[in-house]
């Protein structure tokens, strides 16, 4: 069931709703940027292509299903390279993925983006900084809400070295867009979840089990924001 909805951010800057999880779709002079795919029950290039006539590359910040689900739809596809195993092995329909590293530029004219690279959340996590327009993108990683660090390629110590990497560039942006629950938020939630993450790294926060994972799953909540975790 399709049930895609889209939000103008700014002018040429997109994100397209699909529920619980949200994809980015950017508009450059002769080219345009989907970041992410959503959990692919519906037909995004077609709706995509409603919104933007230029050719479209997908960038995909990570490899969880949500985020790749109707990758096979687009023709250019990168993610990195760190991802490729995990994309491979927990993804039923699986295409073939160029590699994009940190420090790559993606250039569209009126909007350019740099690659950093995040691991933690997963292996190959990406976040996009646009340094003229003073935002990032930064998936699942930086956002207000529960963020999945449990199960394999979820590393704490690798998130925090990420958050403390990303405190290094605060100057660089003003604002984040997620990948899921609240859209925006500002460049200080990088200090919140690197703050968050020591104190769950030396059990200084309680962990409530979740019930929809049956209780073995905590949730981490502290600073304002949280971590679901074993």
């Amino acid at each position: 069931m399709q049930n895609y909805t889209t939000n103008k951010i700014r002018q040429g800057f997109y994100s397209i709703e699909q529920g619980f999880v949200r994809s980015f779709l950017i508009e450059g002079d002769k080219d345009a940027l989907l970041i992410d795919t959503g959990v692919g029950d519906g037909n995004l290039k077609e709706y995509v292509e409603e919104i933007t006539k230029l050719p479209v590359t997908v960038i995909f910040t990570h490899a969880d299903g949500d985020h790749v689900g109707a990758a096979w739809q687009f023709e250019r596809r990168f993610m990195h390279p760190c991802e490729f195993n995990y994309y491979n092995s927990k993804n039923e329909k699986t295409v073939p993925m160029e590699p994009i590293w940190e420090g790559d530029v993606i250039d569209l004219g009126s909007y350019c983006f740099e690659v950093i690279l995040i691991p933690g959340h997963t292996p190959g996590s990406i976040a996009l900084l646009e340094k003229d327009k003073r935002f990032l993108i930064g998936g699942d990683s930086i956002q207000i809400g529960g963020i999945f660090m449990f199960g394999n390629g979820r590393d704490f110590d690798a998130y925090r070295a990420s958050m403390r990497k990303l405190q290094g560039r605060l100057k660089e942006f003003d604002t984040v867009y997620a990948s899921h629950n609240v859209l925006s938020m500002e460049a200080n939630t990088v200090n919140l979840l690197y703050t968050a993450a020591d104190k769950v790294m030396e059990n200084k926060v309680y962990g409530k089990p979740e019930e929809r994972f049956d209780g073995k799953v905590k949730c981490y909540e502290t600073d304002g924001v949280s971590f679901y975790a074993i």
